[in-house]
């Protein structure tokens, strides 16, 4: 990866300047494990043969670790723990992973203000929605501030009564309109930005996919200010 951690042609000098101490752990990091098999299974190999030449020198770490959520697929039964991140949210690492998870996170807001949008009204900071009919919209209590991306304005949505309500008009600070034409709402319902509704759910894959980034970002992106409640046993 290039990133932190020791070479290869290295670890003679990291063994003599680690003799004296006990060593816990060894581990790398998988960069590719979900596009690239073959550059992670020569990464596997490569640090086998690190562990065995620290083996050769009487260093036996305790702990030793590679597997990140997208590696999870591969063999690396010399290791004994894995390191998972992405797959604990219920996010699959990629599209195809072979694994069902449950997404253990939701995200929520209210539904403030209802309004009727008459044909040819634009909404919203630049006017970049125009209304091509008569239609019923509603204001969201989340916005940019909150962690929602603005590149999903015109093109995202939120599920409202088991709907899919369109992000219409560019995303604000703390504020999102919406288009509720065919929906039966009432201010105060509850509006759900990730996570399931009825018989419909938005992931965070999802919203990556639209705003062009990866899921962890936008996980990461959910600010302070937006309220945790942590749920046990279902309550």
């Amino acid at each position: 990866m290039n990133r932190l951690g020791f070479y290869k042609e290295d670890m003679e000098k990291v063994i003599n300047l680690t003799k004296d101490l006990n060593i816990q752990g060894f581990m790398t990091h998988f960069p590719s494990a979900d596009v690239d098999n073959e550059y992670t299974e020569n990464q596997i190999k490569q640090f086998y043969e690190i562990l065995k030449n620290l083996n050769s020198k009487n260093i036996y770490p305790k702990y030793i670790h590679s597997q990140n959520s997208a590696g999870l697929t591969y063999k690396c039964d010399f290791c004994n723990l894995v390191r998972i991140g992405l797959v604990i949210y219920g996010e699959k690492p990629y599209e195809d992973f072979p694994v069902e998870l449950d997404n253990i996170m939701y995200i929520k807001a209210k539904l403030i203000s209802i309004k009727n949008l008459k044909k040819g009204e634009k909404v919203s900071y630049t006017g970049s929605f125009t209304a091509d009919k008569n239609m019923k919209i509603g204001v969201v209590s989340f916005g940019y501030a909150d962690g929602l991306p603005r590149l999903l304005s015109n093109k995202g949505y939120f599920l409202i009564n088991g709907k899919k309500a369109k992000i219409i008009g560019n995303i604000t600070m703390d504020m999102t309109i919406v288009d509720l034409s065919n929906i039966d709402v009432k201010i105060g319902d509850e509006v759900v930005i990730i996570g399931k509704q009825k018989d419909k759910e938005i992931k965070f894959a999802d919203v990556a996919k639209l705003a062009q980034t990866i899921p962890y970002e936008i996980m990461c992106g959910i600010s302070k200010r937006v309220r945790r409640i942590e749920i046990k046993n279902g309550k």
